[in-house]
């Protein structure tokens, strides 16, 4: 039986317990670890005590301890919280059964519905208990729920996702402890524990979490963006957004060796006549050109059998030259006036398409704006890149790509900073201030 138990501070000191080394020299019986936390992420606010009040499950009944709980306070009339952990590796296991149990203080369900969902190998967020039998003022200790198709929830990294969610304003979250037993038997004669991370310890914010074998950016990384002039390598940034064409491998493999990500920008909705592979984009394709950006013209992207061959290469280039993700621009055609009679449907099986060639390739992949697809497309992409959704009241909408726990990286270029950080930062997006030429100069939120 593993044993793990299941946090959700926002900012925490990192710590490391090392344990005694056990052995169980019987073949065929069941044994216990823990499973270790290697990311939380934190839509909402928190309040103090200290984290390690979820260490021990010490509340119970009308028991209201500010030492023994942690209080989380709602953001936009909900809070969120998502905990990634990683199981060890275990010679030949055989996961039996997943249960979990809740001890939280709360109103009861009608007041404030709170959910605890874990996710799936489709990238799926299901719900496996609710706050049902929670008793107003009283301590609900009774929340259980037993999975017994625990494969499809631990993915082949042996890494697992919990989420928790409310959804109303009321400010009376005060979870005291979340509990996953996982009931397991394996068949190797010896296993030893070694040195692994305490309940109250999450991994170092630039850790970002592996689901699936590609970089998963999650909110609250510090990034640059610049497609112009000559690349400043010296920010103190975990994320860079960089041309894929103007930038050569050399100084993606260098960003890469002071630890930073990159994010490899080309545009996947028009033609550019300046790029290198121009020449590729047959004239049946082109479209309207685009307002204000000279040498540059909307595409019809029905035409699958002609673009998708092209902004694969394109893909291909951005992971041989070391690429952790693409970032695909104009992919909101459809909402624009391009020459053709583009559908919303239409703009949907393009957009998956570019997503799905991507994680073939092993690299993660952004939404860039396209605000309007959104509900049908967070499942599909790993983040969110955004231009100007404060100036045009449409952040709301980014929203989802928060609830699953991946980064939104947004811009503003008119606005002044004081006017739309605060807001920024509350949403748990992160935002620069930007010149309209993508220059070095920026201006961060947070």
């Amino acid at each position: 039986m593993f044993t793990f138990k299941i946090y959700l501070p926002k900012k925490i000191k990192r710590s490391l317990q090392l344990l005694l080394v056990s052995a169980l020299l019987i073949t065929n019986i069941n044994f216990t670890e823990l499973i270790s936390l290697s990311r939380s992420i934190n839509i909402g606010s928190t309040s103090s005590p200290p984290f390690s009040a979820f260490t021990v499950q010490d509340q119970q009944g009308s028991d209201n301890n500010l030492n023994s709980h942690v209080e989380f306070k709602p953001i936009d009339k909900r809070y969120v919280g998502i905990s990634q952990f990683n199981a060890p590796s275990i010679p030949n296991p055989t996961i039996q059964e997943l249960k979990f149990h809740a001890n939280y203080h709360g109103p009861e369900k009608s007041t404030e519905p709170r959910e605890f969902q874990v996710l799936n190998n489709f990238e799926k967020w299901l719900p496996i208990a609710d706050s049902f039998n929670a008793q107003n003022g009283l301590r609900s200790n009774d929340i259980n729920s037993s999975i017994k198709d625990t494969g499809q929830f631990i993915d082949g990294n042996q890494q697992e996702a919990l989420r928790y969610k409310t959804k109303s304003s009321v400010d009376k979250n005060q979870p005291d402890n979340f509990t996953f037993k996982i009931n397991s038997s394996g068949s190797n004669s010896t296993m030893a524990i070694s040195a692994l991370t305490d309940g109250t310890t999450a991994m170092p914010r630039t850790t970002t979490g592996n689901r699936r074998g590609r970089w998963q950016p999650v909110p609250g990384l510090k990034w640059q963006i610049q497609y112009t002039g000559r690349l400043d390598t010296s920010l103190d940034v975990d994320v860079y957004n960089i041309d894929l064409f103007d930038i050569n491998a050399k100084v993606i493999s260098e960003l890469q060796s002071k630890g930073k990500h990159v994010i490899c920008y080309f545009s996947a909705g028009s033609y550019e006549n300046w790029r290198p592979d121009a020449s590729a984009f047959p004239a049946s394709v082109l479209g309207r050109k685009l307002d204000s950006w000279a040498g540059e013209k909307w595409l019809d992207i029905r035409q699958l059998d002609i673009l998708m061959p092209i902004m694969q290469a394109r893909m291909k280039l951005a992971a041989d030259k070391g690429c952790h993700a693409v970032d695909p621009d104009n992919v909101d055609g459809y909402s624009n006036n391009t020459g053709f009679s583009l559908s919303y449907n239409d703009q949907l099986a393009y957009n998956i398409a570019i997503a799905n060639a991507a994680h073939n390739l092993g690299l993660a992949v952004s939404l860039k704006n396209d605000v309007e697809q959104i509900k049908d497309l967070v499942n599909h992409f790993d983040f969110a890149v955004n231009e100007k959704c404060f100036q045009y009241d449409e952040c709301t909408t980014l929203i989802p790509f928060i609830s699953a726990g991946k980064a939104v990286f947004g811009i503003e270029y008119y606005l002044s900073d004081s006017s739309f950080c605060p807001h920024a930062n509350a949403m748990n997006f992160d935002f620069l201030k930007k010149k309209l030429s993508l220059d070095a100069w920026r201006k961060s939120c947070r």
